[in-house]
């Protein structure tokens, strides 16, 4: 063994426990953060006790239906001019308070009433509304599809909107979100 001298043999040098105590309380304070960040607060996120509920429980109030057709009504009467000066605030706003919904639950509502239908033609026609309407939605289907959490949901989908689930199972399988859209669209 060398020799220390006697100075740095009675130093207060925390010992290996110590170390991985502090490491780890470090560790925690930053999961623990990270969990409760502003994103939590701002987007709401399901229990994971209700990541396997059925279709008919998922979350959609009564509230959240007339933000969809206050939504898709204003978009599909205004023009993008209108839109930009006037609504895109309230819009935006609109579309982050309902972007928590299960996307299968949007357009389910949004299908299944023939009013918002014929708006959806208005924001189709209009390249620069398609666009911004689909953006959000195409990444939001993308992300459920990667979670499994849409062919689960198909069948009761379907009788929502009308349409029999062997009609949209292809669109869910092939990831097309905009013929699915069109098919909705047009049915």
């Amino acid at each position: 063994m060398l020799d220390m001298p006697i100075d740095f043999q009675e130093t207060n040098v925390p010992n290996k426990t110590e170390i991985v105590n502090t490491k780890t309380s470090n560790l925690n304070y930053h999961l623990v953060f990270n969990k409760s960040s502003i994103l939590a607060g701002i987007i709401k996120i399901p229990p994971k006790e209700d990541r396997n509920i059925t279709y008919q429980d998922l979350p959609r109030t009564e509230e959240d239906e007339k933000k969809i057709e206050e939504l898709i009504t204003s978009i599909g009467i205004h023009g993008k001019l209108t839109l930009l000066l006037h609504h895109e605030k309230r819009l935006r706003k609109i579309g982050d308070e309902i972007r928590y919904l299960h996307p299968f639950k949007f357009l389910g509502f949004l299908f299944s009433r023939d009013d918002l239908k014929q708006h959806m033609f208005a924001i189709f026609d209009d390249y620069f509304k398609r666009t911004n309407f689909t953006k959000d939605l195409f990444q939001t289907l993308d992300v459920y599809d990667l979670k499994n959490k849409l062919t689960m949901y198909v069948d009761d989908f379907s009788n929502e909107v009308n349409i029999p689930a062997n009609k949209i199972r292809p669109f869910v399988d092939n990831k097309d979100w905009l013929g699915l859209l069109k098919f909705l669209m047009n049915n």
